[in-house]
Parts: structure tokens; C-alpha cells; sequence
């Protein structure tokens, strides 16, 4: 068999809608399960980055479709199993205290042959035949015990998308899973440029308010709130928009001020010299009476009385 090379593998990976979670981003998941886990699960754990990031002592469970990635996974306390996630799930009956997964990105699935699975029933309805975005998701909250966390990295889309999606979604806010939904900004992977988001689950919540987080930008959002803007889970629609106030230097500000002032004043007095040689009459009655304002204005000289003669900006016959 021909030996895959990294730069193949991730190829294969993005034509698939698969990602490389580099361990910032996984330390970044981790930062949101809020309880100290004795189990954590991810069901498309690729070579086990999203469990790394987690205590030796926690025991690591995980599936994952290629069973090549599968056998570079090296992790104290793991168990692992390849195969298809949606199709032979390999941890049937069991719950996890902490569920992490970062889930191929909008691949093709058969809803037809699930109908009757335990994980998916009690949705009424699945998600369309070309995403199993949501498919995860409800195969996630089936294994969460009643007291954990999970933290899923996905696709924007399915914050908001319609017709089958949509109303899957609506079921996860109406039965109050959703707990948070945090953008994540694109060039986060190292393989692609694209804008994500995490959708943090909880089971038995005390509030039915939804958190939404964009970097500095966090909002406590209430149910009536989303159901009024149609179950949209997209973080922008809730979120108040930062308008940053341009720093003005005033010193700046005068200074550019002055300089169109003298720019203009240069260009009144070419004008009117050519007036003046064009005429046959002097400029210097004219240059008189703007020396005569600018010495109101010289605090370098010694202030004087204005003598009743004084030349004015009128006074041109002077």
C-alpha cells in the first residue's frame, strides 16, 4: 500500500470537509467545560488533539472514522474505535461526563436508514440527506450525561440555515440545550481561512438564556429573544456593534487647518498681484493692511494702543 503523506492526508481531509484542530484551538474548547470531567468523548477524534488538551487522570474515549488517524492516537487512559460515528455508533448506551468534537464540516449522510435510532427519535425531524452537521450534534447530546458539558466546533451555517435544519435547531433551543454560541474568526485552522463557531450543549439547565460571545463582545440573550428573530442562532443578530471613536489629535487637527489657510491665502494673493499688474494699481496698500491685523495678533510685540490712524483691511487708499 502506498504510504499517505502529511500533505495528502490533509488534502484528503479538507475535500472531506475535515479540519486539523491545532491545540490552541482545542485548549480553547477546554476552556468552556466549566466541571472537572472524569470522562470525555469525542466522536470524530481524528489523532486525538480535542482529548489531548484534558488531565492524564480523565479517562478518553473516542471514534473516528480513518482507522490510520485512529492508530497514531497515544494518550494515557484512551479508548478508541474506527468507524462510522453516524452509522455504527461503537459507545451505544453509554453517557460521558464532557463531550468535545470538532465534526467533518457538512458531509453527505443516509437519515432514511437512522429513522429509528434511538439517538435521532425524538427529534421531529432529521437533518437533510447533504448535511450531517446537525445529525452530530444529535448523536452528542445522546451520549452527554445530565449533568456535563459539550463543546462542538462547527460550521456558521447551521446557526442559521432553514427548511430542515431550522427546525431541528428550534427543537435544541426548545428544549433548552443551547447553552452558548461563540463565533470563531477564520485563519483559526491551519488548513483553511474559514470563519467557525462553537455550540456549547447542557442538559437540565436552570436558565432557558443563551450566551453569545464574538471576541470581546459577549451578550446574555433571553429564549423570547431568539424565538422572535425565528430560532437564529447567529451571534451578529444579538450582539451590540462596537463603534470604535477615532482618536483626534486636536494639535493635528489645527495644524492641517492652518496649512489649507495658507494654501488659500497664497492662492487670493497670486490673484489679485495679477489683478493689480493687469490694472496698472499697487498691492502694497492691500500687503499693509494685512500686516496691520497680523500685529493684533503678534503676542511677541509689546501690546500698544491702537493709534485712530491705524491701517485697517478696508483701509486700501492708505
Amino acid at each position: 500500500m502506498k504510504q499517505k503523506s502529511i500533505k495528502n492526508i490533509r488534502q484528503e481531509f479538507k475535500d472531506n470537509g475535515i479540519f486539523y484542530t491545532p491545540l490552541a484551538l482545542a485548549e480553547r474548547l477546554k476552556s468552556y467545560v466549566d466541571i472537572e470531567p472524569k470522562t470525555v468523548y469525542d466522536p470524530t477524534c481524528g489523532v486525538g488533539n480535542l482529548l489531548s488538551v484534558f488531565p492524564e487522570s480523565v479517562e478518553k474515549y473516542g471514534q473516528e472514522l480513518d482507522g490510520e488517524q485512529l492508530a497514531l492516537i497515544d494518550l494515557p487512559n484512551f479508548t478508541g474505535y474506527a468507524g462510522d460515528t453516524l452509522t455504527e455508533d461503537k459507545f451505544e448506551g453509554v453517557q460521558f461526563d464532557c463531550i468535545v468534537a470538532n465534526p467533518p464540516f457538512s458531509v453527505k449522510w443516509e437519515p432514511d436508514t437512522l429513522t429509528n435510532d434511538i439517538r435521532f427519535r425524538d427529534c421531529p425531524t432529521l437533518p437533510p440527506p447533504s448535511k450531517a452537521d446537525w445529525a452530530f450534534m444529535l448523536h452528542i447530546l445522546h451520549h452527554l450525561s445530565n449533568n456535563g458539558v459539550a463543546v462542538v466546533l462547527e460550521f456558521p451555517g447551521i446557526l442559521y440555515r432553514g427548511q430542515k435544519e431550522g427546525k431541528v435547531r428550534r427543537w435544541f433551543v426548545e428544549n433548552n440545550y443551547v447553552d452558548r454560541v461563540v463565533n470563531i474568526p477564520g485563519n483559526t485552522f491551519e488548513d483553511t481561512s474559514i470563519a467557525t463557531c462553537l455550540v456549547v450543549l447542557k442538559k437540565n439547565r436552570t436558565t432557558t438564556d443563551i450566551i453569545f460571545e464574538d471576541g470581546e463582545r459577549t451578550e446574555t440573550v433571553s429564549y423570547q429573544t431568539v424565538e422572535e428573530n425565528d430560532f437564529n442562532l447567529s451571534a451578529n443578530i444579538y450582539l451590540p456593534e462596537i463603534i470604535e471613536k477615532e482618536e483626534i489629535d486636536p494639535s493635528v487637527l489645527e495644524n492641517e487647518a492652518r496649512r489649507i489657510f495658507l494654501e488659500r491665502l497664497r492662492k487670493e494673493l497670486d490673484f489679485d498681484k495679477m489683478v493689480c499688474e493687469m490694472e496698472g494699481i499697487s498691492i502694497q496698500p492691500f500687503i499693509n493692511s494685512i500686516r496691520a491685523v497680523l500685529r493684533e495678533y503678534d503676542t511677541s510685540r509689546t501690546t500698544k494702543k491702537k493709534d485712530e490712524n491705524q491701517l485697517t483691511l478696508f483701509d486700501l487708499g492708505a
